[in-house]
């Protein structure tokens, strides 16, 4: 099987892959994670409503991870818990997990003004998505699967309706199917063979901040700043994309919202910020399945990508394998989009 696409979901369904002992190669324009996945915030976020598109992926999410930090240790996940206020806040859905001021306080002492109420998911963990994917795609590559980046597909192999193999500039390389998982560059690559799915480029700001000691200790998402510490000690920060376009100006005001919110912060400085391209599914559901016109495509895409990607990389497996996986809902099928 060819995987285009080295980024979270592409190795999570590598990985997957490699251990049912299929052999996997795995295709990549540039270099692992050098697409959305390289500038994600890195939020396992589990806190959904019942009527949300993603409500089943990340629901199943952090059991599925726990099963893969078990598999890859290195995976170096942190299990910190997000807590989130706001307008946007999830405070009406679970009661048991609403924490009042006085606990606010006592989880986050470095918070100035803490809010009256805030909702405490302590499931949710957080890594670095780029390590991550490296990760996967190394495990993938010990139980032999392959790699290769630099690598742009030029075309498809088909004959008659099914699709045997790709094109690139160093040759033809031939698979029993051909999977999907390189976000927005999905699109183009269906329109090759006269496919059209919507998946639309939903632009967000990673950005990256100096500080000289520990400040959050868990994931804070609220309407004023959204930040937790990088692995090194770095607080990240997660940010629309402006209508404008000025990216120096939301760095900023960031850093002027984390003084005015967090104590510790007064020298605190942008070291680097960089623009991910996240990939949307037009109708905001996920996209999960063969492409119904032509045999030997599947297409996995899907935002958010890192708190999906270990159950996707299982379901996918899983569907490739033995056979159509019933899991993995008909809203996710890509025919309701071609319809």
């Amino acid at each position: 099987m060819i995987i285009v696409g080295a980024g979270i979901i592409g190795a999570s369904i590598a990985y997957h892959l490699a251990s049912r002992g299929i052999k996997v190669t795995v295709i990549d324009r540039a270099n692992p994670a050098s697409g959305a996945t390289g500038s994600a915030f890195g939020w396992i976020h589990t806190t959904v409503s019942d009527d949300a598109p993603d409500a089943l992926l990340r629901r199943a999410s952090a059991e599925d991870w726990h099963r893969l930090e078990k598999e890859i240790p290195e995976l170096c996940i942190r299990w910190v818990g997000a807590l989130s206020y706001g307008a946007d806040s999830p405070c009406e859905q679970d009661e048991s997990k609403i924490l009042q001021q006085s606990d606010i306080s006592r989880l986050e002492p470095a918070m100035n003004a803490p809010p009256s109420r805030a909702h405490y998911a302590v499931q949710d963990g957080a890594m670095d998505p780029t390590e991550a994917t490296r990760a996967l795609l190394d495990k993938a590559c010990r139980l032999g699967a392959e790699l290769k980046t630099q690598t742009l597909v030029t075309g498809f192999i088909q004959e008659g309706n099914r699709i045997t193999g790709i094109e690139t500039a160093e040759g033809i390389l031939n698979a029993d199917f051909v999977i999907l998982a390189c976000g927005t560059g999905i699109t183009s690559l269906l329109s090759m063979i006269g496919i059209s799915l919507p998946i639309v480029a939903s632009p967000a700001i990673l950005l990256r901040y100096r500080v000289t000691k520990h400040i959050v200790n868990t994931l804070i998402s609220g309407d004023d700043i959204e930040v937790r510490h990088a692995f090194n000690g770095d607080l990240l920060a997660a940010e629309d994309y402006p209508v404008t376009g000025d990216t120096e100006a939301v760095a900023s005001e960031t850093l002027t919202a984390i003084k005015n919110r967090l104590q510790g912060t007064a020298s605190a400085y942008l070291l680097r910020q960089s623009v991910g391209q996240r990939p949307v599914p037009q109708d905001g559901y996920p996209v999960m399945g063969f492409i119904d016109d032509i045999t030997g495509i599947y297409v996995a895409v899907m935002h958010p990508g890192v708190t999906c990607a270990a159950t996707v990389g299982r379901m996918v497996s899983e569907e490739l394998t033995i056979g159509k996986n019933l899991e993995i809902p008909e809203s996710y099928r890509p025919t309701r989009l071609r319809s």
